[in-house]
């Protein structure tokens, strides 16, 4: 390898006009008083070499001309001329000069580009970049102080590594974007498998569905048409045993008013009898007494004088006829009032009886309310509840979903979701199966139950616990031989048991915890965490005293120690281990994979997390699905609402309007009979008083008219007119219709004797009476067949409802009109109670009948709604109930054409008679309806397009599959692209760094002339170690190992030239700078280290230090002298010295002639 021959400055720094520097000889000490220059030769050789001006002390390099930096530069330029010496004797030069352009760079006098100037000095082993050739005034102990990310970076200097890292980055990225790809399409590619699994199961179901639909379908529509039979009846029976109880009330008053009617009507048929002959007596004799007769023309002489008269009385006859209208209207209000009182005798009565009847409606309705109120309360509590449920499902799938998909990252990014080995999923299977069957007995393997504290003793805690990593922990050896039983009946692999409660542990050993040497000695077990309290055992029977160390020497170390001394089981972190004695296991490829376990567990538990996870989400799934019954619910609960709010409003119609109205009316007709005895008195006394007043009218009329008829009565032969309008113009007329009357009272009275003879009403009482009993009994039973009969179609229905949300609607209003006839009847019955009690009996039968009818088109329009086919007669098919709700007379006739058919009704259903055996079918029926309900409940609710779903997840199926290949193929290539530079980088840093840490502590034993130094270089990332940093450790002679911060400034720059030395010896170049190494060096450390440069001179190396201390310098081949010159600006003078011919004859004496270099001005 060449030399550093000469070096050619001008103008450069302190260092005026041309000097030729040299030459340099193996070992060349460069010295001088401080500020002298001597650092600027430094920059000479630094700024030749290619190296930028920030290093060489100035901001800009027109600053390295000489008197540039006081503003008065000798030039325009400066130059530097490296003269390379080849081992053949040929002469190269290169040149860096500082122009006004810039800088320029020659090769043996020819100008050349940067990039060509940095190649021809890397041709001869020069790598500016690396700058392991030069170490500036105060950095050699920045060198011992580099970070590890620091010397990382140097050795890929060195190595030219990192010629491939932007190359390797690059793949690095895209790799890991196309296995991120490749893994979410093979994540989709296994959703959509997922997908299609569920989209398979959903088709099933809603298959299973569909034929469990048609079935309740099937059996509603038998069991429908059972209840509305029933139901028929019951309102049939219902009706007519309201009908009878009302005819027998009513039956049971006419009974009791009948013989009193009857006696009191004969009595007043013969009072008659008795006027009426007296009347005809008195009119006969009358009728003798009146022998007047008028011509016509007297009768026109009478009207006109008549008129005339009244022109003259007019206002007394008006005064008269109010008095005598007020006279007959006080006579018929007598009468009236007297009529009216025996009336309201008669209503007050009555009254009594409705306000009891309403009352008891009363508290039927209050304990009805009461009752919906519990059911509303529990219905709304339900809904509440449930929706809770779906809120809270919503809330924890978006939860879940979040956890799903940062642990479905985390497997991603550990390659961790690829898929298990058979044998893998035989032994976890195995395990959990065994945690099942021995619950609180089996723990679990030890290497699920601890983990080493940190990556970097995964391998060495591999090699202590060894077999053992897969070991089952338990508590006792009989829960270890039955665990064995089981996993030979399930035909399991073989596993080892270590029952914790059975297991001889040796006692940790204290001492060794005070271990101080080797540097970071620890046990085994003490960097191990174990979490679990029954493993503890376990991990110390497993580990023992074993001892973890640094590196493979500190556990040869405390393996085997000195002599007479105690020996340990210890291991390296890189797996070697050493037992007592003597057998050396190291570290291996198997070693690697085994300890890979601890990286497994973590995935294997976020495999576990994620499969529970997933079963979580579709829980949460199916619990969503229940928003559909919570639309349901609010359906039900709104019904229950509104027939709450009927009952209410007709309990409060029945409280406030019906009752305060019959409650006003009985106070009022008590109120008015109360009144009517003295009304009687004050109408009598009024009458008389206006009698009086009637007569003196009369008396002034009779006066008037006495004067204009004075005439006409002479002629007539009358002593007045009143003569004869009294007996002769009123007498026919009053006895017609005196006669009238009694006539029409007799025929009424005989009529209505004959009436309330012709009838036996006690006979009739005693029906009715029988007729009722019969009737409760008949609706007791048929209650009874009606509750159970639509309990279970009220299932049926129910399920129905589920699966048809639309019906919900029809049935609210169903509701709502049966409510509306419910109040319409309630109407009707409270203007029933208005009329007489035998209209009652009429209006009663007139009821039941429109009753009938409305209950039957209720039914048939009910069942037309729910789409209930109701078999029907032959002769009825053309007959269809109405949609309308309003029912006509037309409509009645129609559907009274209606009729149903029960042939398709069983035989033996037909024939049942015993309450007793349709208490046991119908149990039998709503069984089978439960069991039908209990399998429908297990369903989840049906997806009806599942296949149509199944079709498209196959396309995407197949799409997927095609974009995961893609993906993967991709992912293959570049991993090979990314694979090839790795190991090539790889390599480049390794046959760097490989011979360095080899060579070092070699190296460092010899610059401190002992075999105890140890010096050691590791790097934290043995697979790639250019990916993280690079420790270096001393352990100077006679002392204990001590990081590098702690080592003494003399310490540092042995430990920083033993790390350049060992550098060079794997990538030499041809020369080393020094600038002042020996700042911190005490006379001891000088000696060992000039002597170790001396050696490494003399074999084949030219090294060019820059000292102050004689003795270092005095070992030199050759000296290089700086003085300072006196000048205007520092100017620094050049002189050299050969010191070989002293060194050969041992003088270190310098009174040989010195020769002074060229100084060549400007």
């Amino acid at each position: 390898m060449g030399v550093l021959h000469t070096l050619d400055l001008e103008n450069f720094k302190s260092y005026r006009g041309k000097q030729v520097i040299g030459p340099f000889k193996r070992f060349t000490a460069i010295i001088g008083p401080n500020g002298s220059g001597k650092s600027n030769l430094m920059d000479a050789i630094s700024f030749v070499l290619g190296e930028k001006a920030t290093s060489l002390r100035v901001k800009k390099l027109g600053d390295l001309i000489h008197g540039a930096p006081v503003g008065k530069p000798v030039s325009n330029r400066c130059s530097v001329t490296l003269n390379y010496k080849e081992d053949d004797g040929r002469m190269r030069s290169f040149t860096r000069s500082v122009t006004n352009a810039g800088s320029e760079f020659r090769v043996d006098g020819k100008v050349v580009t940067v990039q060509q100037y940095n190649h021809e000095m890397e041709s001869i082993q020069i790598f500016i970049k690396a700058k392991n050739f030069l170490v500036y005034q105060g950095q050699i102990e920045s060198i011992a102080m580099k970070n590890p990310k620091e010397r990382t970076a140097l050795f890929e200097e060195i190595s030219r590594s990192c010629e491939l890292q932007a190359e390797y980055d690059r793949l690095k990225v895209e790799l890991q974007k196309a296995e991120d790809d490749a893994q979410q399409n093979m994540n989709k590619r296994r959703g959509i498998a997922q997908e299609k699994r569920e989209a398979k199961l959903e088709r099933d179901e809603a298959e299973k569905y569909q034929h469990m639909k048609d079935d309740l379908e099937r059996e509603i529509a038998v069991q429908r048409p059972l209840y509305v039979q029933v139901k028929q009846e019951v309102l049939h029976v219902n009706t007519k045993l309201e009908t009878s109880k009302k005819t027998l009330n009513a039956a049971q008053k006419l009974a009791e008013r009948n013989e009193e009617q009857v006696e009191v009507l004969e009595n007043n048929a013969k009072e008659l009898e008795r006027k009426k002959a007296e009347f005809e007596a008195e009119l006969e004799s009358q009728s003798q007494e009146l022998d007047l007769h008028l011509s016509e023309q007297q009768i026109n002489e009478y009207m006109l004088l008549k008129r005339e008269v009244g022109k003259k009385s007019g206002l007394i006859d008006m005064q008269l006829n109010s008095k005598k209208q007020e006279q007959e209207t006080d006579k018929s209000s007598k009468v009236n009032e007297e009529r009216r009182m025996k009336t309201w005798q008669e209503k007050i009565k009555n009254k009594k009886l409705e306000i009891e009847r309403l009352k008891k409606q009363i508290e039927y309705l209050a304990e009805n309310a009461e009752q919906q109120k519990v059911v509303l309360q529990e219905e709304k509590a339900n809904l509440i509840t449930m929706e809770k449920q779906v809120k809270e499902s919503k809330e924890k799938l978006e939860k879940v979903s979040a956890e799903l998909n940062e642990v479905n990252k985390q497997l991603s990014d550990a390659s961790g979701d690829s898929a298990e080995t058979e044998r893998v999923r035989r032994r976890n299977e195995a395990i959990e199966n065994l945690k099942r069957v021995f619950p609180d007995k089996i723990h679990g393997r030890l290497v699920d139950l601890c983990q080493p504290s940190h990556k970097r003793f995964n391998l060495a805690v591999t090699k202590v616990l060894q077999k053992h990593m897969m070991s089952i922990v338990c508590d006792t050896e009989e829960t270890a031989r039955d665990a064995i039983m089981y996993l030979k009946e399930q035909r399991y692999p073989p596993e080892t048991f270590l029952p914790h409660q059975g297991l001889d542990v040796h006692p940790i050993n204290e001492k060794l915890r005070e271990l101080s040497y080797p540097k970071g000695v620890k046990l085994v077990y003490d960097v191990i965490q174990c979490n679990h309290p029954a493993a503890r055992k376990a991990l110390q029977f497993a580990s023992g005293n074993a001892l973890i160390c640094e590196t493979a020497e500190d556990a040869r170390t405390l393996a085997y120690g000195s002599a007479g001394g105690d020996r340990y089981k210890a291991v390296a972190l890189d797996g070697t281990m050493f037992q007592q004695s003597g057998v050396i296991g190291g570290g291996s490829h198997e070693l690697k994979m085994r300890a890979k376990k601890w990286d497994e567990n973590a995935l294997r538990q976020l495999r576990e997390k994620r499969a529970q996870l997933q079963d979580e989400s579709n829980t949460l799934h199916r619990t969503r699905r229940k928003e559909l019954d919570v639309e349901m619910q609010r359906n039900k609960l709104t019904s229950v609402e509104y027939r709450l709010k009927n009952m209410q409003l007709e309990k409060t119609k029945c409280e406030t309007d019906t009752l305060n109205k019959l409650t006003f009316e009985l106070e009022s007709l008590e109120s008015e009979l109360s009144v009517i005895p003295p009304k009687i008195e004050e109408i009598d006394e009024r009458m008389v008083e206006r009698e009086r007043e009637i007569k003196k009218l009369e008396e002034k009329s009779h006066a008037v008219a006495d004067e204009v008829f004075a005439s006409f009565c002479k002629k007539v032969g009358i002593k007045n007119i009143r003569e004869y309008e009294e007996r002769e113009m009123r007498f026919h007329q009053e006895r017609v219709d005196r006669m009238r009357e009694f006539d029409n009272e007799l025929d009424r009275v005989r009529n209505e004797i004959e009436y309330l003879r012709s009838e036996d009403k006690n006979k009739k009482v005693k029906q009715e009476t029988d007729k009722v009993k019969n009737l409760e009994k008949e609706l007791e039973a048929l209650k009874k067949k009606e509750a159970k009969e639509g309990k279970s179609l009220t299932r049926l229905e129910t399920e129905m409802e589920d699966m048809k949300i639309a019906a919900m609607e029809k049935k609210t209003e169903q509701e709502g009109y049966e409510g509306e006839l419910a109040a319409a009847k309630k109407e009707a019955q409270a203007a029933q109670r208005d009329v007489t009690s035998a209209e009652k009996a009429v209006l009663a039968l007139e009821s039941v009948v429109s009753r009938k009818h409305a209950d039957r088109h209720a039914l048939l329009h009910a069942a037309k709604i729910n789409q209930i086919q109701i078999p029907l007669s032959s002769e009825a098919d053309g007959s269809q109930p109405s949609n309308s709700n309003n029912l006509s007379q037309e409509q009645i006739e129609r559907e009274a054409k209606i009729k149903v058919n029960y042939r398709q009704l069983p035989d033996n259903l037909k024939e049942l008679k015993d309450e007793e055996e349709v208490k046991r079918h119908v149990e039998r029926m709503n069984k089978e309806i439960n069991e039908a309900q209990s399998t429908l409940s297990r369903l989840n609710a049906p997806n009806l397009k599942a296949s149509q779903r199944m079709e498209e997840v196959k396309e995407r199926e197949a799409e997927t599959t095609e974009e995961c290949e893609m993906a993967r193929k991709k992912a293959r290539k570049i991993r090979g692209y990314f694979e090839k530079v790795k190991t090539e980088r790889y390599r480049k840093f390794q046959e760097c760094f490989e011979p360095v840490s080899q060579k070092i502590d070699e190296i460092y034993k010899a610059l401190s002339r002992n075999a105890s130094a140890q010096a050691f270089l590791g790097a934290d990332n043995m697979e790639e170690p250019y990916l993280e940093g690079i420790q270096y450790n001393c352990v100077a002679p006679g002392k204990r190992f001590r990081p590098m911060d702690n080592l003494s400034g003399g310490e540092k720059t042995v430990a920083a030239l033993a790390l350049l030395f060992a550098m060079h010896a794997r990538n030499p170049s041809p020369f080393f700078v020094l600038d002042e190494i020996d700042a911190a060096l005490d006379n001891t450390n000088i000696g060992k280290v000039s002597s170790f440069i001396c050696e490494s001179a003399r074999n084949d190396m030219q090294i060019i230090i820059i000292s102050l201390k004689e003795e270092f310098y005095n070992k030199a081949d050759a000296l290089i002298g700086i003085y300072p010159e006196p000048a205007a600006c520092s100017t620094s003078g050049v002189l050299a010295f050969d010191l070989t011919p002293y060194k050969q004859t041992g003088l270190n004496e310098t009174n040989t002639s010195i020769m002074e270099s060229t100084v060549v001005n400007p």
